[in-house]
């Protein structure tokens, strides 16, 4: 669901976003982009004294999440998987395969997932939240798209039991709960209007042979031709599966969709669209390296999931699973038919293997997917190549030569413990040329000691901060714009709406998530700087598609902005619950004409909007 390769670094320069060196790149990058330098009305010649104060962050405000009905839990015992052929040894770690019916059961620790289908009861549904019967009805009902996604098991609830964890499957028994994100009828409406739509990068026609259990791919042309609508309707006609790829980048309701659920999980989402005809298997089986939404919109589709077979780096494996043979699995660990309306939840890590059922006709489920390369282990590998960088060019220390002839001693030739692990006795692998074991004993040992003592300190060096802000950026760099609202609250033009900016004028934020602001330095000046970086002129057309993510020198939209002015009205505006307004005169700025300059730039970038005026409180009677 994620084309590789992975997500870039943004021009090559944000990966020590507050150091100097680095942060001239980003402010050249500002430059070139839409990016406007705010400065204050007045001189800011008091900028450098004011920005010790300034820079302090705010306490964030506690939120609560309101409890949702409890479903009942099935979990069928897990068969023991079965060995095979892997295609390279890795370390696994075996969960555990009991598993009995609970109620509200306890989570599984993440190295022990236990495999779980919640059936969800329309009389349980009607003793919890009301339900939705469209994804636009569901949006409003729950206020969230990570809530509307595992109604009516909740998403406190979710999260702390099955992400990562354990499957899930929502039995809701609501055909017309995703209303229309997507459907086959709306595929054939793009083809006949000509939407482009080019194979390998928006649609493939592909069967599954059971013969050689490997996918057929279909396709008349090679990548970038143009699909021809006959010959999409003869192959299904013949039996094929068709896979309709970023269904986000065409169809407003897959992007506004996916707008929802970035914004919900702060990271990027992929979207694929599988439909297979009646009694028809499309993929081998295999298992993702994200996580995996499989929401069920026509028609039924039976899932079997399994644990890999030994050797297979599980569970939450980094890298996407081969095909693998019918002989290779085991018993499967699930077994259910997801209809119309329900969703079916993996963990990146479990095979996975579906077959259109014979009676519906034919199955469409829309996956949606997260987290590609989101782990502890990314972020530390970020982490500690920047420690590395930052410890060589500010320590001594770390830029002294090896010890000479260190390569005597240092090896595992002469690891006494890694010969003993192979069978051997202390003597096999000593040092020949004269030398003795004790002879390389001691600086062997002085060796390690300095290694470690090194690696001990790298720690100083190690900002987290610094290194998430990278990540953020890349994140602004490569998710979707927001989508469009479906009416400007006062009407007119955004040219009208900026001139009409007073004092007055009370303005919200069109998204909240849209925009990410990091602290840095002007390599120019040396003052404080905010830099704000935002999705709003992202284009949606190519979202996760291979090349959109490995264009490093791809724009960002930036605004910078001198923090020793601006930083108060900026963390006041940042600080707005979502859909909340603020009255431009009550920016926390000393002059007035920023007040409504800064109002004006944002207006200006499509980040902030202009709202009805609060209504007066109407007078006393006398």
């Amino acid at each position: 669901h994620f084309d590789p390769p992975g997500p870039p670094r943004v021009h090559g320069t944000c990966a020590h976003v507050r150091a100097h060196a680095r942060a001239q790149g980003v402010h050249r990058m500002a430059k070139r982009k839409q990016g406007v330098v705010v400065r204050a009305a007045g001189g800011g010649a008091s900028a450098a004294a004011k920005a010790a104060a300034l820079l302090a962050p705010p306490t964030p405000a506690d939120g609560a999440e309101g409890e949702e009905p409890a479903p009942s839990a099935e979990a069928p015992a897990a068969g023991a998987a079965s060995s095979g052929p892997a295609r390279k040894k890795k370390r696994r770690s075996k969960p555990d395969g009991s598993a009995a019916a609970v109620q509200d059961a306890a989570p599984a620790s993440p190295a022990s997932p236990t495999p779980a289908s919640a059936s969800i009861a329309p009389a349980e549904a009607a003793a919890g939240a009301a339900a939705p019967d469209s994804a636009a009805a569901a949006g409003a009902a729950c206020g969230d798209s990570l809530e509307w996604l595992c109604w009516p098991l909740g998403s406190e609830k979710f999260l702390a039991e099955h992400w990562e964890r354990k499957p899930l499957h929502l039995k809701r028994q609501r055909p017309a709960y995703y209303g229309e994100v997507f459907s086959k009828a709306a595929l054939d409406k793009h083809l006949a209007e000509g939407t482009p739509l080019g194979y390998e990068d928006r649609l493939n026609i592909s069967r599954f042979d059971e013969k050689t259990g490997k996918k057929v791919v279909l396709n008349p042309g090679p990548r970038g031709t143009k699909v021809c609508p006959k010959d999409v309707n003869s192959a299904w006609a013949a039996g094929a599966s068709l896979q309709v790829m970023h269904p986000q980048q065409f169809h407003e309701p897959v992007w506004r969709l996916l707008t929802n659920l970035e914004r919900s999980f702060g990271s990027l989402f992929g979207a694929n669209a599988y439909i297979t005809p009646g009694g028809r298997q499309g993929f081998a089986p295999h298992f993702d390296d994200v996580e995996v939404f499989m929401l069920q919109v026509e028609g039924a589709k039976r899932w079997r999931l399994y644990e890999p077979p030994a050797g297979e780096e599980f569970p939450l494996p980094r890298e996407y699973s081969r095909d693998f043979e019918q002989a290779e699995l085991g018993e499967p660990v699930l077994d259910v038919l997801l209809e119309a309306g329900d969703m079916l939840y993996l963990p990146r890590g479990f095979i996975h293997q579906g077959i259109a059922a014979e009676d519906a006709g034919f199955s469409h489920h829309l996956t949606v997917s997260t987290y590609m390369k989101t782990a502890w282990c990314q972020l530390m590998e970020r982490a500690l190549s920047s420690a590395v960088e930052k410890a060589a060019a500010e320590s001594e220390e770390f830029r002294e030569g090896l010890p000479v002839g260190f390569l005597r001693y240092m090896g595992s030739w002469h690891d006494k413990t890694d010969v003993a692990e192979h069978g051997g006795s202390a003597s096999v692998g000593a040092p020949s040329s004269g030398s003795t074991s004790a002879g390389i004993a001691a600086p062997r040992a002085a060796f390690i000691r300095r290694f470690q003592g090194l690696l001990k300190r790298l720690q100083e060096f190690v900002d987290l901060d610094e290194v998430c802000d990278e990540m953020g950026v890349e994140f602004m760099h490569e998710r979707l714009p927001p989508a469009p609202a479906s009416a400007a609250p006062g009407g007119g033009s955004a040219a009208s709406a900026v001139e009409g900016v007073t004092l007055d004028a009370r303005v919200r934020w069109i998204d909240a998530s849209a925009q990410r602001a990091m602290l840095s330095t002007d390599p120019e000046t040396s003052e404080p700087t905010v830099l704000l970086f935002h999705s709003r002129d992202n284009e949606r057309d190519g979202h996760m598609s291979g090349a959109a993510l490995a264009d490093a020198e791809a724009e960002v939209g930036c605004l910078r902005f001198e923090a020793a002015i601006f930083l108060p009205a900026l963390r006041a505006l940042l600080a707005l619950p979502a859909g909340a307004s603020l009255r431009c005169g009550d920016l926390p700025l000393q002059d007035a004409d920023d007040r409504v300059a800064l109002c004006q730039n944002f207006l200006e970038a499509g980040l902030l909007e202009l709202t009805p005026s609060e209504p007066e409180a109407p007078a006393a009677a006398v």
